[in-house]
C-alpha cells in the first residue's frame, strides 16, 4: 500500500502530492452535495488539517468561479452584488417584495460558497460551547451582507419562507388586504404631499359648509396618515433595534439569564434564529442570482471536555439540519479522541454507549484523511526548515577561501562572528553561533533527503515535524557549546537521536535506567563487565523480561511510544547506537521527559 501511495505521488499525480489529489476530490464532492450536509474529516492529531481544508477552500472557489463564467455566457445576467447600486435594489426588494423560487432558480449551477471557521478552543470557556458555534454563523453572516439587510429581514421577513412556483418571477411583490404595499407606500407618499401642498397654500379653513368639507378631507387625509405613521414608526424601531442588536448579542443575552438553563423555550428560540438566517440566505440566493452555500469548518473540537463536545454535536445534529438549511459542516477532528469523549459523557448516558455509531448517525459522508505521502511529508518539513532560514544564512558552511578572506581583512574591520576551524581545542564564546549554524545546516539538509534513511522514521504529524526542527538548533547549540565534538557525533546521529527520544521516550528512558543501574551495580561490584560499546538494542533485549513485569503499570507512558517494531528496525539496523554514544548525547537531550525515568526508578526499586 505505501509503495503504491509513493508510486502515485512520484509519478502520477503530475507532482502533486497525495494531499492534494484527495483536497481535489473532496472540493469537487463538496461542490455538488445536497445540503444539509456534515462532512466528519477524520485525521490523528497533528494532521495540520487545516492546510487541507485550505486547499479544499481554494479549489471549491476557483470552481465557484468556474461556474459562474458558464452561466453568464449561457444566460447572458450577471449576478448582483449588495453594494453599491445593487444595495439600493436590495433594500427595495426586500422591503417591497417578496420572492419566489422559479424553475430557473432552481436549475442554477453556478454558487457563491461562504467560508466560515469555528474553533471550538475559543469558546471553551464557555458553559454552553454549541451557542458559540449558532453565534458564529450569525456574526460571520452578518459581516457578509451588512447589518441592514440582516436587520430589515429579520424584522419584516422572519416568517416568510421562500415558496417554491411553477411561474417564471422571481419576486412578487408584498400585499396588504390584495393591494401592493410599494402601492400604498406610493400613494400614502403622494397623499402627504399634497395635504401638505393644500395647507401651505390655504391654511386651516373653518367656518362656511364649504371650508367644512375641507377639514373633513383634511382631517381623513390626516389620519391616514397618522395610521400609517404610526405602523411605519413601529416598524422602524424594530428595525433600528434589530441593525443595532445582532443576533449574536441577541442570543448571548439569552444565555446570559440566571434561569437559563431552566428555560424550556431558549432551543426553540435559537432554532427560530437560525430559521431567520437561513431565510434571509434564500432571500440574498435569489437576490443574487445564484445558490449560496456556507460552509463551515469546525475545528479544535478535540481539545474540549467531553459534555462540550457533545453539546457542539447536538448542535450539528439538531439546529443545522433543517432540509432547507444551505448548511454544509466540516468536522475536523480526531475520530479516536472524539469517540472516546462520546463515551465519557454524563449527558449520553445511554445513548452514546458506541460513540463510532454516535458519530455515525451526524456524519452523513465520513472522510477519513491518508497517512501521509513522502512528497507531502517532505513538504512540511521543508516549510518547517524555510522558517530557519536566517539562522542557516547567518551561518554559511565555511570554505577554505572564506576563511582565508576573512583572515586577510581582520586587521581592517571587526567581525560580528569569530570564524575558526573545529579543532579539538574548548572554542570560544564568539564561534559558537558559527559552528552551530554549519552543523544545523548539514543536519537539516538530512532530514529533507529523500533517499536518506531518517525520512521514514518522521512520524506524519506536522507538530512532530517542527519540533524535530526546532529541536535540532537547540540540541546542536548545546552540544557545540558544551565542547561535544561533532565529528565523533555527526549531525545525522543527532538528527536521528532526536527522533528516538520523540517517537520511544518511554522505551528509551527504560534503556537509560538499564545501563544506569548496571554502573551503579558496578561500583558496588555486584556486576563485572558493563561494556560502553555495548548497542542500546542489546541493553533493551537482556531487560525485556524486567520490563514485562513492570509493563501493565506503565500503559499511559508506553501510550506515548510508536511502533514497537520500527523502533526494533531503527536501533538494531538502522542506527545502531551504543551505550557510550548515549552517555555523550543524553545531557543534551532536552526532549526527553526526565521524570519518566523516574517513575521506571521507583517501580524497579520495590523489587530490592
Amino acid at each position: 500500500m505505501e509503495s503504491a501511495q509513493a508510486r502515485m505521488s512520484d509519478g502520477e499525480c503530475n507532482g502533486r502530492t497525495l494531499y492534494d489529489s484527495y483536497a481535489s476530490c473532496l472540493a469537487k464532492t463538496l461542490c455538488y452535495v445536497s445540503t444539509p450536509m456534515t462532512i466528519g474529516l477524520y485525521a490523528p492529531w497533528g494532521s495540520e488539517v487545516n492546510c487541507l481544508l485550505k486547499n479544499v477552500e481554494k479549489q471549491m472557489k476557483l470552481e465557484a468561479l468556474n461556474r459562474e463564467k458558464k452561466e453568464s455566457k449561457k444566460f447572458q445576467e450577471r449576478p448582483r452584488e449588495a453594494s453599491g447600486f445593487d444595495f439600493i435594489s436590495l433594500l427595495w426588494h426586500l422591503l417591497f417584495l417578496k420572492p419566489q423560487k422559479t424553475e430557473r432558480h432552481q436549475n442554477r449551477k453556478n454558487v457563491r460558497f461562504i467560508f466560515i471557521q469555528f474553533s471550538a478552543w475559543q469558546f471553551a470557556g464557555s458553559d454552553k460551547l454549541w451557542a458559540g458555534l449558532i453565534t458564529t454563523l450569525c456574526e460571520d453572516i452578518k459581516n457578509q451582507f451588512g447589518c441592514i439587510p440582516t436587520g430589515i429581514v429579520r424584522t419584516l421577513g422572519h416568517q416568510d419562507t421562500v415558496l417554491k412556483t411553477d411561474s417564471d418571477r422571481e419576486w412578487v411583490s408584498k400585499r396588504i388586504l390584495g393591494i401592493p404595499v410599494w402601492l400604498i407606500f406610493t400613494l400614502l407618499l403622494l397623499l402627504a404631499i399634497v395635504l401638505g401642498i393644500v395647507i401651505l397654500m390655504n391654511g386651516f379653513n373653518i367656518g362656511d359648509m364649504k371650508s367644512n368639507y375641507a377639514v373633513a378631507a383634511e382631517g381623513v387625509g390626516f389620519g391616514l396618515i397618522g395610521i400609517s405613521a404610526l405602523m411605519t414608526m413601529k416598524h422602524s424601531i424594530m428595525m433600528g433595534k434589530n441593525i443595532c442588536v445582532s443576533q449574536k448579542e441577541k442570543m448571548q443575552s439569552l444565555m446570559n439569564k440566571s434561569d437559563f438553563s431552566s428555560q424550556l423555550g431558549f432551543m426553540n428560540d435559537v432554532k427560530q434564529e437560525v430559521k431567520v438566517l437561513t431565510n434571509f440566505i434564500h432571500y440574498m440566493e435569489v437576490f443574487e442570482r445564484r445558490k449560496i452555500r456556507v460552509v463551515m469548518k469546525i475545528m479544535s473540537l478535540d481539545r474540549c471536555t467531553p459534555d462540550k463536545i457533545v453539546g457542539v454535536l447536538d448542535a450539528m445534529n439538531i439546529l443545522l439540519s433543517d432540509p432547507e438549511a444551505p448548511f454544509i459542516s466540516v468536522l475536523a477532528v480526531d475520530p479516536s479522541i472524539i469517540v472516546d469523549c462520546v463515551e465519557k459523557s454524563s449527558n449520553l448516558k445511554g445513548v452514546g454507549e458506541n460513540g463510532y455509531r454516535y458519530l455515525n448517525r451526524i456524519v452523513s459522508l465520513p472522510f477519513s484523511v491518508p497517512k501521509m505521502d513522502t512528497q507531502t511529508k517532505l513538504k512540511f518539513l521543508q516549510r518547517a526548515v524555510d522558517g530557519k532560514n536566517a539562522l542557516m544564512d547567518d551561518n554559511p558552511l565555511p570554505t577554505k577561501a572564506s576563511v582565508g578572506r576573512f583572515r586577510k581583512n581582520a586587521s581592517e574591520s571587526i567581525p560580528l562572528i569569530n570564524v575558526s576551524i573545529e579543532s579539538d581545542q574548548p572554542s570560544k564564546q564568539g564561534n559558537v553561533k558559527l559552528s552551530a549554524g554549519s552543523h544545523i545546516q548539514q543536519a537539516y539538509q538530512c532530514i529533507t533527503d529523500i533517499n536518506g534513511h531518517l525520512l521514514q522514521y518522521i512520524e506524519e504529524n506536522y507538530l512532530q515535524m517542527k519540533r524535530i526542527i526546532n529541536l535540532t538548533s537547540v540540541m546542536i547549540g548545546l552540544m557545540v557549546e558544551r565542547n561535544i565534538s561533532m565529528s565523533s557525533f555527526p549531525p545525522q546521529r543527532v538528527v536521528a537521536w532526536i527522533v528516538l527520544a520523540s517517537n520511544w521516550p518511554c522505551r528509551l528512558s527504560w534503556i537509560w535506567q538499564c545501563w544506569e543501574d548496571a554502573e551503579q551495580r558496578k561500583k558496588l561490584n555486584e556486576e563485572k563487565d558493563t561494556d560502553d560499546n555495548m548497542l542500546l538494542w542489546t541493553v533493551y533485549e537482556q531487560s525485556l523480561e524486567k520490563f514485562k513485569t513492570i509493563r501493565s503499570q506503565i500503559d499511559n507512558l508506553l501510550a506515548m511510544d510508536g511502533d514497537p517494531e520500527i523502533f526494533q528496525t531503527f536501533l538494531s539496523e538502522s542506527y545502531k547506537f551504543t551505550v557510550n554514544d548515549a552517555k555523550t548525547i543524553t545531557p543534551c537531550t532536552i526532549n526527553l521527559d526526565r521524570s519518566l525515568k523516574r517513575k521506571m526508578e521507583l517501580l524497579l526499586a520495590r523489587d530490592l
